[in-house]
């Protein structure tokens, strides 16, 4: 295992646990890849998982923040 995959492991494990109830392990693995992909050769090594933990965490309170999608009422016919 890399060092990279190893801190993607640990910030995934945190943000789990941090956001245990309101979003879903698995949705959280998906952010904080994404985020990693996004950091991925822009990002000092030393400082990938403390940006990484940043980044996928302001994304999830965003997603959680983010106005429902208006639901379209069904037809009764």
């Amino acid at each position: 295992m890399t060092v990279r995959s190893r801190v993607t492991d640990e910030v995934t494990t945190w943000l789990t646990g941090e956001f245990a109830g309101r979003v879903p392990a698995e949705a959280v693995k998906v952010v904080v890849r994404a985020a990693g992909r996004d950091l991925d050769g822009r990002v000092v090594p030393d400082e990938h998982g403390d940006l990484l933990y940043r980044v996928a965490r302001a994304r999830l309170v965003r997603m959680l923040s983010a106005p429902e999608e208006p639901r379209i009422p069904r037809s009764r016919g």
